[in-house]
Order: structure tokens, then C-alpha cells, then sequence
């Protein structure tokens, strides 16, 4: 070879060297794509200088460039790829409408003329935008200080209205015209009228500022509009003509963009040979395939977080700042930090899944935002989706869950005296893709009659001395899923558990053993629409009973997640609520009635033998120790403590617990009693108090796995706590009867006071 060596990537030729063999490694380049050369030409000659690269370490980009001889200059394509652009994946779908911004500017009433003054003008206090009735935002007095941004579909251009609020309570709606192109700060004039407090009518303008651009594109309609018009006629001169005929709008669907895959050129001079070394390199030919379709995730959960009150606030301060964090499946959202045991939210959270993760329920978790302790757990709420439902709209006060809250908050009391409880204002909307089965009519009537099955027997457990002792029975025992029931009573018992519906059946037989009368009220909730209760009479005394939670109100106590009342169930029969009212304190519950109660199965009339059954009960012996229990409070508490001092290490913390603080709290969790007839008192803590700085909670569940308990405790988010803290876990399993156990679980944190 000669002394100047040909560079397959710059094309300049290097100095020579003195080599005794060649470097023959492999080069990579990608040909030139030319659309200014004639089409008809595959090879063209170029007389112009070779390029020549200012720095020769560098490569070009866009071509193979080499020698001006042997190979030719540049490869030409002998036909056009045109149509050929840049793949442009997307792992969603891109939202395709309008960017609107808002400004009110200026709301003012005109004067009115000489002979009406009579009358006191109205005042303008606030202006609102409403999207399909729904209240957007309100803009308050003085104006043209905030710019609000909304994005909105193209079909949904035509919602928006707006409102005008006077002081004296009177409103007028108007509808919000948008342009009908992109435009900035356009300048519209609305009129309204509105009643003065006289009754005299004043009409005013409402001036604001629309920016409006748009985001995508929307697909072109197609025309309706034709050259003449149609007709049927055969001897129609029309028809002779050469035009085609009008045809219908045909919905096609349109086809998604193939995908061009452009083969890669390797060059190698390995492949290189005396035949083809002077041919033309061929231009690349694309191979296309379709677009494969992938299902991507949408929004299909809306959840509002408006309000909530009796948020438990700091012993040392009498200040909280509330934060709600909103779980469903793996997918966590956080609202922003809000102020005082009242705090206002009113933030709207969108959940996109690509598919069900089998996830049932919607949770909401309170936390405190300290400023030196960090985020403390308040508490925790669910609200269950009901899968049988394309869709679900739910507009709620939502209290925090006994099941998943603290019994006792340490550095924490609640805001008012007296039994408060916490609730949040929720507004949750749910769109199911599919055709999901409706539990409606014959849904319905099938688990009437299976829990009507379940009340045949009334049943007494040995150790159930009182009403309050079944409730707490029932309560505890762990949950199965839906489909399962209703489970019958004595299975239940047998195996441990029980489904909701069940529980439910379980609780009415267990208060018929003790002479009440007691019916399976099924209606809807705060958190559910169908959902089961007990209510029980004895005297005149009507008393409902949630077998979830197992407690007891009555018809007028705020604090029962009951809403409306459609069917009652005992053993003798099955009614329907035919009253004008379905709320609970305004019903009157004699099934005797039938212009109040309809019955919809024929109703048994053998009650004296019924009464001769629930005298003597069928009693239940429960085998006092399960054999097959299988974890101790040491090894749970054990393992939890390895569970906590592991996500601690993975933050670069260390952990410390505190044997002095474990004792004082077990011999604290030990001495609560297995009824619960007394609130558990802080004040027996006073050794901690007095000693630290103490956070941290108490909590009280039913059977559970370690997996699903440390779950919650994660959840907690105690093991982010910061600084010189020490630790106090303490886990308590108390047998309630027979096979049925609930576990105290006690977490400190603690803070040396010195």
C-alpha cells in the first residue's frame, strides 16, 4: 500500500507512517440521504474538492466520505422515501384540546336611570366558573389579580359558564363564550342582570381577558356540504353528469402510521471484493410493518380532597398543619400542607392504572407535618370500590377507620372536648373500562335470602355475657372477601373468619340469643352502597349496630356512617322501606305496617315456636387454645423490630430501642381489658412523660399476617424520623374467646427531655 492511508470516515489522508502491518478493525457508516440529485441517476460524479474535516480525530455524521478514487463520491437513492420521518413513541397517549386562561378584570353595575334610584344597587362579591354546573374557581374582590389556567377537551369548549354572586345571597348564571381560534389576552364583554334586595332588576358587565391556545390536534370533520342537491330521480338531468354521488358520513376508522424500519449499513472491508469493489453501494430499502396497539393507562379515578374536620392537634402547642396522603394499588399522591384542626384542601388528585392490580379500596392516610418530629400519623381511612359498577360518584364525610387508626395518638389530643371524631370531605369520581355486571335485582334478591338463612337459629357463646361482648366478637373476627358470602354463623365461628355480610348475620343471631329483637338492616353508607347493619328493639329502644367496628349508636348520633335504609331482614320475613324518607332517624321501623314496610316473601307466622327456640340457644363450645396458632407476641414483636431497624439502615439511620420504655408499655398494653369497657388513659404513661419527649401510637387489629402488619406499620412512616430518637415497640396478643385474639400493638418514639 502507499504511504498515505485512506481514512474511511474523514476522508483526509494521514501522514505516513512506518508500519510493518495494517490495522484492518472494523468501520461503521451510514449513507447519505440526497434529495437535491436527480432520481433517475444511481451514480453521479462530482468534480468539487474532497471534504476535508478541520479535526481529523472527529467523524462525519451524515455520510461516508472517502478518496476521491476508487469509490465514488456520494450514493444517491434512485427513488424518493419522502414520507419517511422520525419514529415518536409515546407511553401515553398525548391529550389533544385547549389551553384557557382566565382573568377577571373588572364586574361592574350600571347605574340605573333617575326615576329608578329608589332602590339599593346590589354589590358584587365574588365571580365563579362553573364547567357543566361544577364550580371551577371563584375570583373575590378586587379583581384583576389572579390568572387562572385550565385544559379542556375540544368537545368540552362549550360547558363553561359564568356566575355572578351578589352580597345579598342572588346569582345569575351566563354562559362563557371561547373563540374559535388561538388567540391572546382577548377582551370579552358579558351583560347579566340580577335582583337587587328590593327586587328591582339591574343588569351589569362582567369583563375579563381569554387567552386560548391549542394543544395537539383535533381530526378534521368531514363535510356534509355537496355540489348540488342529492335526488333519486333517474331521469334527473343531474344525474347524468359525472359527479359522484353523495354518500353518508362513513365512520372509518383510521389507520395508524406505519412504521418504516431503515436498514443500518455495516461496512467492513472484510466484505469488500474485486467484483463488487467498483459497483455502487445499493440504497437502503425500508422495510415497514403496522403499528402494534398497546393499551395504555387513562384516567379513570378522580379524587377531591375538600375539607376535614377535628384533626387531632399538638399537646405542647394546640397546632397542627394536616396533610392527606391518598393510596390506590402501588400509586401514592400527597396533598399540599394545610393549617389549624379545620383544614381546607381542595385539591383533586387523578389516578392513571393501565390495568386492575386487584386493589379494592381507596385509602387515605392523615398525617401532621411537625416541624421537628417530621410527619406523625393521624390516622387512616378507606373507602372501598364497588367492581360490580362501570361507574361511581361519591360525595362524602369520610371518618377515620377504628380498624386502621390509633386507639391512643402519643403528643396528640383531639380538638374539641368530648367524643369527637376526625372526618374528611371527600368527592370521588370512578370510570370502569368493560362492561361490568350490576348488582342490581336478581344480585339483590339472592343475597336477601342468603342472609336470611343465617338467621334461622339464634345462637349463645359461652363467655358472651353481654350485647357489647358480641359486637366485639364479631368484630374481631378477620375479614374474607365478598364473593365468599354470607357466610352462616356457625362456619363462621369454625374457621375464624367471616365475609361482611355474614358479619353482619353473625351479629343479629348473636342478640337474638339475648332475647332482642334483631334485623339485618342492608342500606347504603358513607363509604359504601350497599352496606349491612343490625338494628335491634328491646322496649321501645331501637339501636344500631356496625358489625365492622362493632359499635353501637343511636338513630340520631352523627357519628353512624349510615345513610339510607332499603330492606330489613330477619327470620321471618324480608321488607322493603316504602316511606317517603330512607334516612334512618326519620323511619318507623314496625314491619307490621304495611303501608311502611312491603314485605317481598311470604312472612313466616310461627313465632311462638321461634320464641320457644331462642329460649333455650344452641350453645357453641369453643376450644379455649388453637394449636394451630401460628405466631407469638415475641415473634412478632421480633420480627417487626428487625422490619423497622432494616428500612431505618436503608436510610442511613440507626436505631435504637429503649428497654426501659418496652417495659413501661408492656406492662401498660397488658393491663388493658379484653372488653374495652374503659378508654384507655395516656396518663398511665407518666414514667414516659416525664422522662421524654413521647410520639408515637397505640393500635388495636384483629388477626393479621406479619407480612400485612408490617405493611401498616410502614405505612406510618416512622421509620423516617430523624435525629437523637430511641424506639419502644411492644406487641400484645390477647385471646378473646375460643380461637378469636386481637393484638395491641405499641410504637414510641422517643426524645430525651435534658
Amino acid at each position: 500500500m502507499s504511504s498515505s492511508d485512506i481514512d474511511f470516515i474523514t476522508g483526509s489522508a494521514r501522514g505516513s507512517q512506518d508500519k510493518t502491518e495494517e490495522d484492518f478493525s472494523l468501520c461503521y457508516a451510514y449513507p447519505v440521504i440526497d434529495d437535491n440529485q436527480k432520481t433517475s441517476e444511481v451514480l453521479t460524479t462530482s468534480k468539487r474538492t474532497v471534504r476535508v474535516s478541520d479535526n481529523k480525530n472527529t467523524s462525519v455524521e451524515d455520510g461516508l466520505y472517502v478518496s476521491e478514487n476508487p469509490f465514488t463520491d456520494k450514493i444517491v437513492k434512485p427513488y424518493r422515501l419522502d414520507n419517511v420521518k422520525s419514529l415518536d413513541y409515546e407511553s401515553q397517549p398525548r391529550f389533544r384540546g385547549k389551553l384557557v386562561e382566565i382573568a377577571v378584570r373588572d364586574v361592574r353595575i350600571h347605574a340605573p336611570r333617575e326615576e329608578d334610584r329608589s332602590g339599593t344597587i346590589p354589590e358584587i362579591v365574588s365571580v365563579s366558573l362553573l364547567f357543566k354546573r361544577k364550580l371551577i374557581f371563584t375570583a373575590n374582590g378586587p379583581y384583576n389579580r389572579k390568572l387562572y389556567k385550565l385544559f379542556m377537551r375540544n368537545s368540552e369548549c362549550h360547558n363553561l359558564s359564568i356566575q355572578v354572586h351578589a352580597r345579598h345571597g342572588v346569582s345569575s348564571v351566563l354562559p362563557l363564550p371561547l373563540p374559535q381560534r388561538s388567540v391572546r389576552d382577548h377582551k370579552v364583554e358579558i351583560d347579566f342582570a340580577i335582583s337587587g334586595s328590593s327586587g328591582r332588576i339591574y343588569d351589569g358587565t362582567v369583563v375579563c381577558t381569554i387567552s386560548l391556545s391549542t394543544d395537539g390536534s383535533s381530526e378534521p370533520e368531514e363535510s356534509n356540504a355537496h355540489l348540488y342537491r342529492s335526488s333519486n330521480d333517474p331521469n334527473d338531468p343531474q344525474n347524468s353528469l359525472s359527479l359522484s354521488r353523495p354518500h353518508a358520513p362513513s365512520s372509518r376508522e383510521s389507520k395508524p402510521p406505519a412504521i418504516v424500519v431503515t436498514e443500518q449499513s455495516a461496512f467492513s472491508l472484510l466484505d469488500v471484493s474485486l467484483k463488487n469493489l467498483f459497483q455502487a453501494s445499493r440504497p437502503l430499502r425500508p422495510s415497514s410493518s403496522t403499528r402494534r396497539h398497546h393499551t395504555t393507562g387513562r384516567t379513570f379515578l378522580a379524587v377531591t380532597v375538600l375539607r376535614g374536620v377535628e384533626v387531632p392537634v399538638r399537646e405542647e402547642s394546640a397546632l397542627v398543619t394536616p396533610l392527606l396522603e391518598v393510596e390506590w394499588g402501588n400509586v401514592v399522591h400527597t396533598t399540599a400542607a394545610a393549617e389549624g384542626p379545620a383544614p381546607i384542601w381542595q385539591q383533586t388528585i387523578h389516578f392513571e392504572l393501565p390495568r386492575q392490580n386487584g386493589e379494592s379500596c381507596v385509602k387515605f392516610r392523615l398525617y401532621d407535618q411537625h416541624p421537628v418530629w417530621g410527619q406523625q400519623w393521624l390516622g387512616e381511612a378507606r373507602i372501598p370500590l364497588e367492581s360490580h359498577r362501570n361507574y361511581q360518584e361519591l360525595e362524602r364525610w369520610v371518618a377515620l377507620s377504628p380498624l386502621f387508626s390509633p386507639v391512643l395518638s402519643f403528643g396528640y389530643v383531639q380538638a374539641s372536648p368530648g367524643r369527637s371524631h376526625t372526618r374528611i370531605y371527600v368527592l370521588m369520581k370512578m370510570e370502569q373500562p368493560g362492561n361490568a355486571k350490576s348488582l342490581e335485582a336478581n344480585a339483590i334478591d339472592t343475597l336477601l335470602k342468603g342472609i336470611q338463612r343465617c338467621l334461622a337459629t339464634p345462637y349463645k357463646i359461652t363467655g358472651v355475657e353481654t350485647p357489647d361482648d358480641a359486637a366485639r366478637l364479631t368484630m374481631l373476627l378477620p375479614s374474607l372477601p365478598m364473593h365468599y358470602g354470607p357466610v352462616p354463623p356457625r362456619q363462621a365461628l369454625n374457621v375464624n373468619k367471616v365475609d361482611h355480610y355474614g358479619r353482619a348475620a353473625l351479629l343479629a343471631t348473636l342478640l337474638q340469643g339475648f332475647g332482642l329483637q334483631s334485623y339485618v338492616l342492608l342500606g347504603s353508607s358513607q363509604i359504601s352502597r350497599w352496606t349491612a347493619f343490625v338494628l335491634s328493639t328491646e322496649k321501645n329502644d331501637i339501636v344500631l349496630w356496625d358489625p365492622e367496628i362493632g359499635d353501637r349508636y343511636k338513630l340520631s348520633d352523627s357519628r353512624c356512617s349510615l345513610m339510607k335504609v332499603s330492606r330489613l331482614i330477619n327470620h321471618s320475613g324480608i321488607w322493603e322501606n316504602m316511606q317517603r324518607s330512607i334516612l334512618p332517624h326519620n323511619l318507623r321501623y314496625n314491619v307490621t305496617m304495611s303501608k311502611d314496610w312491603r314485605p317481598l316473601v311470604s312472612v313466616a307466622t310461627s313465632v311462638s315456636s321461634r320464641s320457644a327456640q331462642t329460649s333455650e340457644p344452641t350453645v357453641i363450645q369453643i376450644p379455649e387454645e388453637d394449636a394451630q396458632e401460628k405466631e407469638s407476641a415475641s415473634e412478632m414483636e421480633q420480627y417487626l423490630r428487625d422490619k423497622l431497624s432494616g428500612w431505618r439502615s436503608a436510610l442511613g439511620l440507626t436505631t435504637i430501642f429503649n428497654r426501659h420504655a418496652v417495659n413501661v408499655l408492656r406492662s401498660f398494653v397488658s393491663d388493658i381489658p379484653s372488653d374495652m369497657t374503659r378508654q384507655v388513659d395516656k396518663r398511665d404513661l407518666k414514667q414516659l412523660y416525664r422522662a421524654y419527649h413521647t410520639h408515637g401510637f397505640l393500635l388495636n387489629l384483629r388477626q393479621t399476617t406479619l407480612d400485612e402488619l408490617a405493611e401498616q406499620i410502614a405505612a406510618t412512616k416512622v421509620h423516617n424520623i430523624t435525629g437523637p430518637v430511641e424506639f419502644a415497640l411492644v406487641c400484645h396478643v390477647q385471646r378473646y374467646i375460643g380461637k378469636t385474639c386481637s393484638i395491641w400493638l405499641a410504637l414510641a418514639i422517643l426524645r430525651s427531655r435534658g
